[in-house]
């Protein structure tokens, strides 16, 4: 099952779709971060392997960002054409994937969503530092959680501001022209 939410402000929408438990409790604690509530409307769906619904203006280009849990467990081929065609509009999709298991079917999926998205990162057991990998599943979870909010605060916010700041006129000098 997709968990799927559309941020929109300013008329510029940023996607969140998260698939697996691990991957919906990171979802909705990025909707509850107060920097997705400034000036914006939320709306949320669940689906059942099928795609997200369509707005008005589909031509629009948009952001993804999508968390994947339990990978194995689940068929993301209609994910990854959803992704695929808007793409193709010229949007720009991320992917995190949480492997729980690494096995075959995981490792198929891992290609598929290697081919259909911009940018796919596999967030496994983490290391600080110089250190041993944290043992613990809370620890990888709590750091993996944080991590995503993170990169969601950033996407989101490269999504909706306009960066560029405004250029004063150039002014240009006449230059003599020797014959």
């Amino acid at each position: 099952m997709l968990h799927f939410s559309k941020i929109s402000t300013q008329g510029k929408e940023f996607n969140l779709i998260a698939s697996g438990a691990l991957a919906f409790k990171i979802h909705n604690k990025i909707l509850k971060d107060e920097s997705f509530h400034q000036g914006t409307k939320i709306t949320r769906n669940m689906l059942l392997g099928s795609a997200p619904a369509r707005s008005a203006s589909s031509e629009q280009k948009k952001v993804f960002f999508v968390i994947i849990s339990d990978l194995d467990k689940m068929n993301i081929e209609s994910l990854c054409k959803t992704i695929q065609a808007e793409r193709a509009k010229g949007s720009y999709a991320v992917c995190q994937v949480i492997p729980m298991y690494y096995n075959e079917p995981s490792f198929k999926a891992l290609k598929m969503l290697r081919q259909n998205f911009d940018e796919v990162m596999e967030l496994s057991k983490f290391n600080l530092g110089n250190s041993k990998a944290l043992v613990s599943p809370e620890q990888q979870h709590c750091i993996i959680t944080d991590y995503s909010v993170s990169m969601a605060r950033i996407m989101y916010h490269v999504c909706v501001k306009d960066f560029a700041t405004a250029s004063k006129p150039e002014v240009k000098v006449a230059e003599p022209v020797y014959a």
